[in-house]
């Protein structure tokens, strides 16, 4: 039953050697063919005690078979020992083709003769064969494969320094072991031509013995850890469902080899097992604490670094995404502290240079006082930190500084049980600290503890900038429609303030007149609906105008304009042309407003004398009314032009505020207008305003 089990095997572990066509330098190849001898040697030592129990035919010829794929893959990794150390090394694909073409002709050869010839006789339980067989020449096969590794590992130990040999002594300990194995073995078959039973458990033994040196020099000293190129999240993901194959994989085998071998289990202890695999997969499962134990070792064991720097710098990407508040950024940086380290208390404190760090999260209960843990912008942990990368409790080499931080924040970092400080800054921008305790899995702080705070720290200061200028040009935006809306009631109240002034001067000569005490009346009405509308936006503090539209013939609307504004405006004459009737649709008030204004802007920079004329039009093209204003004032400054004069606080004359054309501009564009302004040729200004036709 076992036999064709072992046939697959074997096949398998040769075929997985073409995936090194794909690996372009002879480092990986090489942990490849380590990869692939650390996998037949338990395969070939458990197929030696399966022969030493069945001495049958089958039995022999697969393993046999096992001895040739052993010694290709033995040979295929004593070729690539000297590149085991040189990661720049480009191996050559032609020779690994023929290497590939070399292996196919020794496994098809070998395969022919254990199927269609007599391999061996078996008598009194010893294996015969006879000279020239194909035995002989598998066992010669084998021996000069062995002879050869030997020779590749004493030039490969002596191409090693010193420092690099402490490396790896297991390994070649081992691999001459499993040499000299094997190479006992073949010596006496083919001086005897005879294979003893005895020799298969000894066989074992020793090569059980090598697998084990060789696997923990390649734990131990991380052989692999430059050659995996497999992502730890792959890694943890599948230690779970590894270990539960695993188990039921070695549950399987140990039936099946008590089967073979007529041994008989117990039901209690089939069951025992049975519970405590179980048992052992779910504590693995909902224990937080041993997965982190389990993803700490295989980090520290099997890779260089300590830590996937990409997958962590996508992680905090992630969570910043959508970051609108300092509050966001430091739950951001939380979890992923909190998921890459193997420390349990963390602390963050943001701040400034200016107002100090304040801590904004740490490791404490819900309810624990932490105002006295915040940070002033003088202490000497900050100026330390400003110059360094990090401060560690526990530095191997401590400068005087460091001494002096130790000595003054000694109390502060026991009463935290803090034992790393890494800046969270970006260029000479210090703005906040992260604070780490000590590792729950017993180990130490490292460089790749340094360097993974180190990139942590400027993203998170990056985003905590972005995060704190957009908060500032938020209250910015806020500060400035605040500014806007005080502008419109200011100029209303100085609009409101003017027309009262004019009745105040005139109304010593003509207070008795009922023309003119009927005129100031509607003054003062004016004023007070000014005051009104100045109430309702400050009521609402809306930085936005919302027309009442309805539709009348512009000429009229212009006519009564002229008579409102004229008893305000007495000493400016105002004319108004209007050739034919013509229908809008606008807001009345708004559009009283904007020609008040712009007479009101003619007449502050001419005075008395002050001459106006409003004329009406229509644009077939645009289906806009077109109002036009000239008078014969100054005209407008050059440098104003064309747009500049609508810009707020933008003004030429003496004593003007530069809101008025700023207001006209914005009223007219909520009735869904336009204005725009230009010197005259023969003096004054003109002023357009387009407004939408009722259709």
């Amino acid at each position: 039953m076992l036999i064709p089990f072992f046939y697959t095997l074997n096949l398998l572990l040769l075929l997985s050697g073409l995936s090194g066509i794909r690996l372009d330098s002879g480092e990986r190849r090489f942990s490849l063919a380590l990869v692939q001898t650390l996998l037949i040697l338990p395969l070939l030592a458990g197929e030696y005690l399966y022969l030493a129990c069945h001495m049958e035919t089958q039995a022999v010829k697969v393993v046999l078979f096992s001895e040739i794929v052993f010694a290709l893959i033995w040979l295929s990794m004593a070729l690539r020992f000297r590149d085991a150390t040189v990661a720049t090394v480009r191996a050559s694909r032609l020779n690994f083709l023929r290497e590939m073409l070399f292996g196919a002709v020794v496994t098809a050869a070998a395969g022919y003769f254990l199927v269609y010839r007599s391999v061996v006789e078996i008598s009194d339980s010893i294996l015969i064969f006879h000279i020239y067989s194909p035995v002989y020449f598998s066992t010669a096969f084998i021996m000069m494969a062995v002879l050869y590794a030997a020779w590749r590992l004493e030039q490969f130990w002596r191409a090693l320094n010193v420092a690099r040999r402490w490396e790896y002594k297991f390994l070649m300990v081992a691999s001459y072991l499993v040499c000299g194995a094997l190479a006992w073995s073949a010596s006496y078959r083919l001086t005897c031509l005879a294979i003893a039973p005895k020799h298969f458990l000894l066989l074992a033994a020793l090569l059980l013995f090598g697998w084990i040196l060789m696997s923990y020099a390649v734990a131990r000293h991380r052989l692999l850890n430059r050659k995996i190129f497999i992502s730890r999240k792959v890694v943890y993901s599948f230690v779970v469902p590894s270990l539960l194959a695993a188990y039921l994989l070695g549950f399987g085998m140990v039936s099946l080899i008590m089967r073979t071998f007529g041994l008989q289990m117990s039901f209690v202890l089939k069951w025992l097992f049975v519970a405590l695999g179980f048992v052992a997969a779910g504590i693995f499962a909902f224990s937080g604490k041993i997965r982190r134990r389990v993803h700490f070792f295989i980090s520290t064991h099997f890779y260089i670094n300590k830590y996937e720097y990409r997958d962590e710098w996508l992680a905090l990407s992630q969570q910043l995404q959508g970051a609108m508040i300092e509050a966001d950024v430091v739950n951001a940086l939380r979890q992923v502290l909190a998921k890459s380290l193997y420390t349990t208390k963390i602390f963050i404190w943001f701040g400034d240079s200016s107002q100090g760090y304040k801590l904004v999260s740490s490791s404490k209960k819900p309810g624990t006082r932490t105002n006295k843990k915040c940070i002033t912008s003088n202490d000497p942990l900050v100026r330390f930190i400003t110059t360094h990368s990090h401060f560690h409790v526990k530095e191997k080499e401590p400068d005087p500084e460091w001494q002096k931080v130790m000595k003054s924040k000694k109390a502060f970092l026991t009463s935290l049980n803090l034992i790393l400080i890494a800046p969270i800054s970006i260029g000479n921008h210090l703005v906040g600290l992260i604070g780490l305790g000590p590792e729950f899995t017993g180990g130490q702080y490292g460089y790749d503890d340094f360097d993974l705070l180190t990139v942590i720290g400027s993203q998170t200061a990056s985003a905590l900038l972005a995060v704190r200028m957009a908060e500032k040009l938020a209250h910015t935006r806020e500060q400035l429609a605040w500014n806007q809306l005080s502008a419109f009631v200011l100029h209303d109240i100085k609009n409101a303030a003017t027309m009262l002034s004019l009745v105040r001067e005139n109304a010593p000569e003509h207070v008795h007149e009922p023309e003119f005490q009927q005129d100031m009346l509607e003054v003062l009405d004016d004023a007070l609906r000014r005051m009104g509308r100045v109430e309702q936006r400050l009521g609402t503090l809306k930085d936005e105008i919302t027309p009442v539209l309805q539709n009348l013939e512009l000429g009229q609307f212009l006519r009564n304009c002229r008579i409102r504004l004229k008893k305000k405006l007495s000493s400016m004459e105002i004319t108004v042309e209007c050739k034919s009737e013509m229908q809008v649709n606008t807001d009345p008030e708004l559009l009283f407003s904007i020609l008040e204004n712009l007479l009101l802007n003619a007449f502050e920079a001419r005075g008395e004398g002050t001459v106006a004329q409003i004329s009406t039009g229509s644009n077939d093209d645009t289906g806009q009314a077109v109002v036009v204003i000239i008078d014969n004032g100054p005209g407008i400054a050059e440098e104003l032009l064309p747009d500049a004069l609508f810009e707020p606080f933008k003004t030429d004359k003496d004593g003007g505020s530069g809101i008025g054309l700023w207001q006209v501009k914005r009223l007219v564009a909520g009735l869904g207008g336009s204005v725009s302004a230009e010197n005259r040729l023969e003096g004054g200004a003109r002023f357009v305003v387009r407004l939408p036709l009722f259709l």
